[in-house]
C-alpha cells in the first residue's frame, strides 16, 4: 500500500487565500437564498418586448402553492449538497493518491538506475529498502483519520475543482459529456434570466416614479406603448439598464469568487434588511386587521412554477466547489451548511406565509416586492426605492458567482487543448464566453420562457438531484477500491445509505415527469 503525503502540492493553497467560515456562510447564503430570491424578485413576471410579445408569460408567482412540496425541495437540495461535499473530499484524496502513486513509481525507476547490476543481491535488497524507507518516510500521513480528527488528512478539501472536473473524474465519457452540456444549459439559462430581471426591475422603478400622493402605479405595461423619459421608450430604457449592469458587474467575472466576497457580504446584508422590512410591514398589516389573504390549501396547477423556481437553487451546486476550498477551518463545515439551509428555509417559509395571509391572493403582483411599493403599506419614498432596488442588489451578487462558475467549467471542458493555456484565451476569451451569450439573449429574445422552463425544470433539476447522487455513488466505490472498505471520509455526508441516493433520483424523475405533464396540460 502506498502511504500518502500530508502536504500535497495542491492547485489551491488554503494558507495563502483563506477566509473565515463566517464570510463563507454569508457567501453561501447569497447563493442558496436564490430559492427565496426567485420568489421574491419574481421568476415568472410578465415583461413585454418591443413587439408586444410576452417574455415571461407563465402567470403570477402565487404563494398559495403546495407549501409541502416547497419544503421537500429544500430538504432534497440539502441532501444533495452534502453528497457533493463528500465527492469533493473523495476527489481530493484521489488526486493526492495519484500523485503519490506516480512519485512511488518514479522512485522505483530511479532506484533501478542507481543500483549497479553487478551488485550483490543482498546489498541490492538492503540499499533498496533503505532508499524506499527514506522516500516513504516523506509520505507518512494518517489516511484513515476520523471525521473530527484535527490532524491533516488526504480528505481535506484543499483542491479547487469545478463540477465538470468531478464529472470527468468519476463518470464515463458519455456521462461526463451529458453532464457538461446540462450544466452549461442550466447556468446560461440562469444568467440570461438574471440579465432580464435587473433591467426590468429598474425600468419599473424609474419609469414609474413613486410618490406618496396615492397608490403606487407599478404595472407591467408594454414597452412601446409607454415612454420612460421624454423620447426614450421603455424598451430603450430596458436596454440602457441592461448595458449599464453588464458594464458594471461584468468585469467581476474576470476575477476569482473571493475577489467578489465584499459584494456578496453587502448583498446579503441588503437581503436581510429587505426581508426585515417586508416582515415588519406584513406583520403590522396583519396585527391591525388589514390582512386580506385567504390562501387555498393547495394549488397543483402551480407545481411547474414551484419546481422551476426552486430548482434554480441548483446554481449553488455549480458554485459550491469554488466556495468550500477557501474556508480556513472546515471542522464545522457540515454544521455551517446545515445552518445556511435552516436560515434560508425559515426565511422562505415565513415570507410565504406572511405574503399569502397579507394580500389578496388573486391580486398578488408578479414581483412580490411590488406589493409593498405603496405608501399606504411602506412609509416613505426611501423605503420604496430600497425595496425596488433589492432585485438589482441581489442579482449583482449572484451573477458574478454563476458567471465565474460557468467560466471555470468552460475552461475545464477545453483545458486539454494547448491554446487554452494562452493568457488571452484563459483570462479574456473564457470570461467573455460566459458573459456575451446570455447578454445577447437578454437583448434580442422574444420568448425567453422556453429557456426558463428548460433550465429551471429540466437542466437545473438534473444538476441538483441527479448528478450529485450519481457522483457520490461512484466516488464511494472508487474511494473504497483505493483506500479499503473501512475508510472514513473526513467530510462524508450523513446520508450514507444507498436509500438516499435512490430517493434523490426518484424525486428528480418525479419532478421532471410532473412538470412535463403539467406543461403539456397547460399548453393544451
Amino acid at each position: 500500500m502506498i502511504v500518502l503525503s500530508c502536504n500535497p502540492k495542491t492547485q489551491y493553497n488554503p494558507m495563502q487565500k483563506s477566509v473565515p467560515l463566517l464570510t463563507i456562510f454569508l457567501d453561501m447564503c447569497a447563493v442558496n437564498d436564490q430559492l427565496v430570491d426567485f420568489l421574491v424578485s419574481g421568476h415568472d413576471q410578465e415583461v413585454n418586448d418591443g413587439n408586444g410579445k410576452s417574455i415571461f408569460t407563465d402567470g403570477k408567482m402565487l404563494f398559495q402553492n403546495d407549501f409541502f412540496t416547497e419544503q421537500v425541495d429544500v430538504v432534497s437540495c440539502y441532501i444533495t449538497v452534502t453528497f457533493l461535499i463528500e465527492v469533493m473530499s473523495s476527489a481530493n484524496a484521489r488526486v493526492v493518491w495519484d500523485r503519490s502513486n506516480d512519485s512511488h513509481k518514479e522512485n522505483e525507476m530511479i532506484l533501478k538506475e542507481n543500483i549497479p547490476m553487478s551488485a550483490k543481491r543482498g546489498e541490492e535488497s538492503t540499499q533498496s529498502k533503505a532508499l524506499l524507507s527514506e522516500s516513504s518516510s516523506k509520505h507518512i500521513c494518517c489516511c484513515y483519520c476520523l471525521p473530527d480528527d484535527p490532524k491533516p488528512s488526504v480528505f481535506d478539501i484543499n483542491e479547487l475543482f469545478s463540477l465538470t472536473d468531478l464529472t470527468k473524474m468519476y463518470f464515463s465519457t458519455v456521462g461526463d459529456l451529458l453532464s457538461r452540456i446540462t450544466l452549461m444549459l442550466g447556468i446560461y439559462g440562469s444568467l440570461a434570466m438574471f440579465l432580464t430581471m435587473v433591467p426590468f426591475s429598474l425600468t419599473e422603478l424609474f419609469c414609474n416614479i413613486p410618490s406618496c400622493t396615492g397608490e403606487s402605479n407599478f404595472t407591467s405595461n408594454s414597452y412601446d406603448e409607454n415612454h420612460c423619459w421624454g423620447p426614450i421608450s421603455r424598451i430603450n430604457a430596458y436596454r440602457i439598464f441592461l448595458a449599464g449592469f453588464v458594464l458594471l458587474i461584468g468585469p467581476f467575472v474576470f476575477f476569482s469568487i473571493q475577489k467578489n466576497k465584499f459584494i456578496q457580504i453587502f448583498a446579503t446584508i441588503v437581503s436581510f434588511s429587505v426581508f426585515c422590512i417586508m416582515f415588519i410591514m406584513a406583520f403590522h398589516l396583519l396585527a391591525i386587521g388589514r390582512g386580506k389573504g385567504n390562501p387555498a390549501l393547495a394549488n397543483f396547477s402551480a407545481l411547474p412554477n414551484i419546481f422551476g423556481a426552486c430548482s434554480l437553487a441548483a446554481v449553488s451546486h455549480a458554485t459550491l466547489p469554488h466556495i468550500i476550498p477557501p474556508i480556513l477551518n472546515k471542522a464545522n463545515l457540515g454544521l455551517g451548511i446545515a445552518i445556511v439551509f435552516i436560515v434560508v428555509g425559515a426565511f422562505y417559509a415565513l415570507l410565504s406565509l406572511t405574503i399569502t395571509f397579507t394580500f389578496e391572493n388573486d391580486k398578488i403582483q408578479e414581483i412580490v416586492l411590488l406589493n409593498f411599493l405603496d405608501c399606504s403599506i411602506v412609509p416613505g419614498v426611501f423605503f420604496i426605492y430600497f425595496l425596488g432596488l433589492y432585485t438589482t442588489f441581489k442579482v449583482s451578487a449572484i451573477f458574478p458567482l454563476n458567471a465565474v462558475a460557468l467560466r471555470d467549467n468552460i475552461w475545464a471542458m477545453f483545458g486539454s487543448f494547448q491554446c487554452s493555456r494562452i493568457w488571452a484565451v484563459e483570462r479574456l476569451f473564457f470570461p467573455l464566453l460566459a458573459i456575451i451569450p446570455p447578454t445577447v439573449i437578454a437583448v434580442v429574445t422574444e420568448n425567453i420562457e422556453v429557456i426558463v422552463g428548460i433550465t429551471g425544470s429540466y437542466a437545473a433539476t438534473t444538476i441538483q438531484f441527479i448528478i450529485p447522487p450519481l457522483l457520490v455513488h461512484y466516488s464511494r466505490i472508487d474511494t473504497q477500491e483505493k483506500f479499503g472498505p473501512s475508510v472514513r471520509i473526513k467530510h462524508a455526508s450523513p446520508f450514507q445509505h444507498n436509500f438516499w441516493i435512490i430517493l434523490a433520483i426518484i424525486f428528480a424523475v418525479f419532478t421532471i415527469t410532473t412538470v412535463t405533464i403539467l406543461y403539456i396540460t397547460h399548453q393544451s
